[in-house]
């Protein structure tokens, strides 16, 4: 069931999220000419990455000629500080970002006791999610090489 608005040309919105007070799209005898019953329309939201952007929802835009009342969302870009409050601790390493809390240093260790168990290949690929979500796709040796790095900041990490 569709949704009105009821937008006074004067005074503004008097009601939102209001049934069609009659048939739907029927004429309304006697309506305050003054008065427009706006259809309530949600523009689907643009897609984003949430790393660097945020979604803003835009002031509801009231069509008196399209009798429509929408709302809408713009994408914003983040402030460096916005990024770096969203961006778990971490360290870069070859361009990924490695999360450092306990749980992330636990899930590597498994992981590279797994791939040594496993007697993979140095040429065979893995795959691991960065601090932000994304897979990184890797041959094991580079992830033995990143993993030394990693261990070794972790560790200073700890001891500091």
């Amino acid at each position: 069931m569709n949704k009105y608005t009821i937008y006074h040309n004067t005074d503004g919105v008097l009601a939102t999220g209001k049934p069609y007070p009659a048939d739907e799209g029927a004429d309304i005898p006697n309506l305050d000419p003054e008065l427009n019953l706006l259809l309530e329309v949600t523009d689907a939201r643009p897609t984003y990455d949430s790393s660097t952007h945020k979604l803003v929802e835009n002031a509801i835009a009231y069509d008196t000629t399209a009798k429509t009342a929408t709302r809408s969302w713009s994408v914003v870009a983040l402030t460096q500080a916005e990024i770096d409050e969203r961006t778990p601790a971490h360290v870069e390493i070859n361009g990924i970002k490695w999360k450092t809390d306990e749980a992330s240093q636990a899930a590597f260790s498994s992981m590279t006791l797994l791939i040594d168990k496993a007697g993979m290949a140095d040429t065979d690929m893995v795959a691991i999610k960065d601090a932000l979500g994304a897979s990184h796709g890797m041959t094991v040796a580079q992830y033995n090489a990143d993993a030394i790095t990693y261990g070794l900041h972790c560790y200073t990490l700890f001891h500091s």
